[in-house]
């Protein structure tokens, strides 16, 4: 098949193949960067790997900060969804992309793309069928293994329904892992995305469904001990920081299911292709309707929305897709946030949280999917995989089948936002295999950790002690003065900087592992 055999390909890969005979380098990355590829050219010298840290071993030299990259990061989270590493001169090969090298020349292109028409043919009862039946052969497929499987489980829709899916197949393979937080240690304003406040116990969900489905969950209670030591050790497997709070919880998740098993099925791509993440794909929906003037079912949505969330967040999170500069700009002053950068952060060039531009969809909502799904999912893809490798765990999701993301992409909007919550083809098809209790729950509260928590902490190692230390604040690209107010707003609790906080901490443990050390790998 020559170059088109990636297309003919499901699942996911990074690889090189060289060929001898016509001195041609042929290199290609899955279609959604499940697999990383890291590639440099050195004084005419190409070289890749699936690990930064084996490129700066063989050339030390590479060990130069991208403070462009770093400084949009800081202020937006921007993360492994874009070409621009960490380092100044190290690439990506982006997702579903090819790259090839003959005659001392490189070729870069894409392979794949998503469907941008919706078939309006279609009725819900055959598409919930079909889809249904596309996740089934998606799992099964990804259950082929002759090692152990087991599964990460939350309390949520997603990671409920491949265990549910499978509860007649499993064959010893009834290994689920979770995570325990303890509520007191969650601030208010960590579930401030939600009308009231709410509990977070994965645990008694958890284990109800356990019971019904002759699980062995394991219930892992997350340890925030040493927090900036753990932390670290997981940015040198990320090779940068990243935005989600969650990478310890899912450290020591799989670091226990290593003990157990050497395959995990996740849940990680339904939100992004079903509307799930209700608070950004919801505002999109509701203007999608009103501009085909269906006012009344516009306002039935807003109305079931407002039940359970924040109209204030919805609304915030409206403005910030916009995308414009002059949203952004304003954003950060009021915010404050630009007061915490100095030196090579002050100033940089806007990076977009989303690698390609999202032309010719003929749905507002299949445009903000195409963004997720091409952006902040490729972010959460990156540390799932270099948290799992960590641990020489092979983690394979189900929902990033190209087939089930295809059909998606292909159904109308009010297939998969109804009633004020996401996902609504996925829930219609899962009746009578999910239990109602988990299909009728509108909440979607992920991994989290918490961070208000960790940020009031006092002691030699703490993030406090870390960020204020003279190694930090002579590195010149932190406001000492606003570090001291945000750490002493953050005690009594007058503002939430945790996230923020989170982000700087992430940006000086990278340093430290990777810029001051002189370790090589």
């Amino acid at each position: 098949w020559g170059e088109d055999c990636v297309n003919k390909f499901n699942g996911m890969w990074s690889f090189a193949i060289y060929d001898a005979q016509t001195k041609k380098l042929f290199c290609s990355r899955d279609r959604f960067g499940i697999k990383p590829f890291n590639y440099a050219q050195v004084n005419g010298q190409f070289i890749f790997a699936s690990e930064i840290k084996s490129i700066i071993t063989y050339f030390p030299e590479l060990k130069v900060p991208n403070f462009n990259v770093i400084a949009n990061y800081c202020r937006k989270s921007t993360g492994a969804q874009i070409k621009q590493t960490w380092f100044n001169n190290i690439f990506r090969l982006e997702a579903a992309h090819n790259l090839v090298i003959e005659n001392s020349k490189i070729k870069i292109y894409r392979y794949w793309d998503y469907p941008r028409k919706v078939n309006k043919n279609i009725s819900f009862n055959n598409a919930a069928k079909i889809y249904k039946n596309l996740l089934r052969d998606s799992i099964e497929l990804r259950m082929r293994s002759d090692v152990p499987v087991g599964f990460t489980l939350s309390s949520g829709l997603d990671s409920t329904s491949l265990v549910c899916l499978l509860k007649n197949q499993f064959k010893g393979n009834k290994n689920t892992y979770t995570a325990a937080f303890q509520n007191t240690e969650f601030d208010i304003l960590e579930k401030k995305s939600y009308k009231n406040d709410l509990q977070i116990d994965e645990p008694v969900l958890v284990k109800k469904l356990a019971c019904e489905l002759d699980l062995s969950p394991s219930i892992i209670e997350i340890n925030y001990k040493c927090y900036t030591d753990r932390l670290q050790k997981i940015i040198y497997h990320l090779e940068s920081g990243h935005s989600s709070p969650a990478v310890l919880p899912l450290y020591q998740i799989l670091e226990k299911a290593k003990s157990e098993v050497t395959v995990v099925l996740e849940g990680q791509g339904a939100d992004e292709m079903l509307g799930g993440y209700i608070t950004s794909s919801m505002p999109v929906y509701v203007l999608e309707l009103l501009i085909r003037f269906q006012i009344k079912k516009a306002f039935n949505e807003l109305r079931n929305f407002i039940k359970t969330y924040s109209f204030k967040i919805a609304f915030m999170t409206l403005v910030r897709q916009s995308n414009l500069s002059i949203v952004k700009n304003l954003f950060y002053r009021l915010s404050g946030l630009d007061a915490f950068y100095t030196g090579r952060l002050k100033n940089y060039t806007d990076i977009k949280d989303y690698p390609f531009e999202a032309k010719g969809f003929d749905s507002l909502l299949n445009r903000l999917l195409y963004k997720a799904h091409t952006g902040t999912l490729v972010d959460l893809l990156h540390y799932g995989d270099a948290i799992s490798m960590a641990h020489s765990l092979e983690s394979r999701l189900p929902f990033m089948d190209y087939r089930l993301v295809e059909f998606a992409f292909s159904l109308p909007s009010d297939f998969k936002i109804k009633n004020g919550m996401g996902k609504y083809i996925h829930r219609q098809a899962m009746r009578n295999v999910v239990p109602n209790f988990i299909l009728d729950n509108p909440l979607k509260f992920g991994f989290d950790s918490p961070l208000s928590h960790i940020f009031k902490q006092e002691g030699e190692e703490s993030p406090k002690s870390i960020l204020l230390s003279n190694k930090c604040l002579n590195r010149g690209l932190f406001s000492k003065k606003a570090l001291i107010k945000s750490f002493e707003e953050q005690a009594s609790g007058k503002k939430d900087h945790a996230r923020v906080l989170y982000r700087l901490l992430s940006v000086e443990l990278w340093f430290r592992e990777f810029i001051d050390s002189n370790k090589s790998t």
